[in-house]
């Protein structure tokens, strides 16, 4: 690929490049722009000043056995589950987790009898019981007391086998009849915290009236209670008071939105408990200490294992790990992040001073700004033409090329570059980050456009300044050897890695070794991200000269990925602040050392190729002769007759 040429009356300094890019066009608006960048950024740094302030504040984690799980384990080794549970207390255990009981509980518990008619006819063939039905009767006196009102449905009242019976049309043993209240209240004074469990069931008349009082209300299933019925949803809502739901990772429950209105809410971290069981101690107790390090999560839902000293080196390694992390475990205090709008309006306009600085550098400014108000409308369209999350994807797209668009002339620049997108974190943080979007309910959208729309716009700014109908013709034309073919393929192949690769969960999966590696590094430090590990090396080696063709231009595309994964990282708003700025500063040293290290190694490995043996073989000389009457044409492709 060759430079543009230079605009007229350009000074020759100012185009002047050794890394066979394209020379960058300098609009006369480039200062002006700049300046209103910025001014800009005061808002957004006292916006993230109030951030990190907010989630500084926010540190403690409560570890919450599930008490089911728990009890089956007691059971299993034949002891007490409180006092197992005491056990688990030394090594980080501080809350429990304690489901509403069913009529299947008190059954188990020794205060009622459910039998089918099929097993009470069998058992008093002279009775009148009827096989289809269900039959619910006291084995302590006075325990169904609580029920009375209780639910919509009305069993029938029968006399059979000398004891009275409520004959009912359903199986109830899986009936919720409200909270183990002992249990709980054993729990609070002995100071856990109690997360709550409810079910949800139609027959239920005072939905939520006898909920305990807990901080934390957790909901089975994908719905919350009374999600499916508007009227039961709003007295749910009402009872919640001062608890606070939880939000488990990995499940949208439908109702949620609204009981949030008014309200905040706890991330909370499982495993299922089938995955659970394929990993080691050490494993699942990494993913709990990443939860609460890296995404925001305030309650850690664990299940034990299958033995008492596995669960003890999983709790002791999470602890180690939360310690490590400087994370408290206790009773959270959960609060809501709330920015000012004023500011972040103010912040606005940083982005779209970068869009329109883009446009106006393009060696075509009319394209340039076609260009850039495509970006713009797009990035407002994906965010439902929200202001604040369309202007944080604008950030997004705008900042990882913008430093590249305007400088990209040798390797200090890729410093100018990062600069900027430093800037554009911020932007990104002050526009995006809010009440719903750092709890994980409202996720950064248009992830995909933030890494292919950053190199779209780089790649514009290589446009030649001449009629795009004569570009398109030059290109059209270009002869294409087989050499391009193979680069065009790893780079096609080394893009759709990186782009496929974004996100928790990728289309392309991790080998054993490299999630082993990702384990022991996660664990130590702050993982850097793939994608600018890779990113800023190729664009330093792209800066960094010594590559002949379109071999710099590719490179530095490329290293646009790189910029481009700064802001994305910044998109996950659950996040705090400060783990995403650690984890991009760990990614920006190391592309730093490896750039260098690589543009060092390639520059001496081309002037070894070049120079090997005496250098390159020039082309076999060509002897002209002399055909009567004709000029001189090459022997090799004419017979010569004497």
């Amino acid at each position: 690929m060759t430079a543009a040429p230079p605009r007229p009356g350009a000074d020759p300094a100012e185009t002047e490049t050794s890394t066979h890019l394209p020379a960058p066009t300098r609009s006369r608006w480039q200062a002006p722009l700049l300046g209103v960048i910025g001014l800009s950024l005061l808002p957004a740094l006292w916006l993230a000043y109030e951030r990190v302030s907010f989630e500084q504040a926010q540190k403690t984690v409560a570890v919450v056995m599930d008490y089911p799980s728990l009890k089956s384990q007691a059971d299993q080794y034949g002891r007490d589950p409180l006092e197992l549970l005491a056990q688990y207390r030394a090594d980080g255990v501080n809350g429990v987790a304690v489901f509403e009981d069913v009529l299947g509980n008190w059954q188990n518990r020794g205060d009622v009898f459910v039998k089918s008619g099929a097993d009470l006819l069998a058992q008093y063939p002279q009775a009148a019981f009827k096989p289809g039905k269900y039959y619910l009767a006291e084995a302590r006196p006075g325990a169904l007391d609580r029920l009375k009102g209780r639910f919509s449905i009305q069993p029938n009242i029968v006399n059979l086998a000398g004891r009275q019976w409520q004959e009912w049309n359903i199986n109830p043993t899986y009936l919720p009849v409200g909270p183990d209240t002992a249990l709980i209240d054993r729990l609070k004074s002995q100071g856990y915290t109690v997360v709550y469990r409810p079910y949800d069931d139609p027959a239920v008349i005072n939905i939520a009236a006898d909920w305990p009082k807990v901080p934390f209300i957790a909901f089975n299933g994908t719905e919350v209670v009374g999600a499916s019925d508007p009227a039961r949803l709003a007295a749910v809502q009402a009872a919640m008071g001062d608890r606070i739901p939880a939000l488990i990772e990995g499940v949208r429950q439908k109702g949620m939105d609204t009981l949030l209105e008014g309200h905040t809410a706890a991330r909370m971290f499982s495993l299922n408990a089938q995955w659970q069981a394929t990993l080691l101690p050490e494993a699942a107790a990494s993913k709990y200490a990443l939860a609460a390090r890296e995404r925001s999560h305030r309650l850690l839902y664990l299940r034990p294992y299958s033995t008492v000293a596995e669960t003890e080196t999983l709790l002791k390694r999470t602890t180690e790990l939360l310690h490590r992390a400087d994370i408290q475990v206790g009773t959270p205090q959960i609060r809501t992040f709330t920015p000012s709008p004023l500011l972040q309006y103010l912040s606005m306009l940083g982005p779209l001073a970068a869009l329109l600085l883009i446009g106006l550098s393009y060696p075509l400014p009319r394209v340039g700004l076609v260009v850039a108000g495509l970006a713009l409308l797009g990035a407002l369209a994906l965010n439902g033409f929200h202001p604040l999350g369309g202007m944080a994807l604008a950030a997004s797209i705008a900042f990882p090329a913008l430093g590249f668009v305007l400088w990209r002339s040798r390797m200090a620049d890729w410093f100018v570059a990062t600069a900027l997108s430093l800037a554009g974190v911020l932007f990104v943080s002050a526009l995006g980050a809010g009440p719903q979007s750092m709890l994980g309910l409202e996720p950064f959208r248009g992830v995909g456009l933030t890494l292919i729309a950053p190199i779209a716009l780089v790649l514009g700014s290589y446009l030649p300044r001449q009629d795009l109908r004569r570009t398109a013709q030059d290109l059209y034309r270009r002869p294409i050897s087989t050499g391009d073919l193979v680069v065009m393929g790893a780079a096609l192949a080394a893009f759709a890695v990186m782009f496929l690769r974004r996100g928790n969960t990728s289309a392309v999966g991790v080998s054993d070794a490299e999630a082993k590696l990702r384990q022991e590094v996660q664990d130590s430090i702050i993982r850097p991200r793939f994608k600018e590990v890779l990113g800023h090396p190729l664009a330093l080696l792209g800066l960094g000269g010594g590559l002949p063709g379109y071999f710099p231009g590719l490179l530095l595309l490329g290293g646009v990925m790189g910029q481009a994964s700064v802001l994305n990282t910044f998109g996950h708003f659950h996040t705090p602040l400060l783990i995403s700025a650690t984890r991009m500063f760990i990614g920006l040293g190391l592309g730093l050392v490896l750039g260098y290290l690589l543009t060092f190694a390639v520059r001496w490995g081309v002037r070894l190729w070049q120079t090997w043996g005496g250098g390159l073989p020039g082309p076999a000389p060509v002897h002209l002769v002399s055909v009567a009457g004709q000029a001189e044409v090459p022997a090799e492709t004419h017979e010569v007759r004497p």
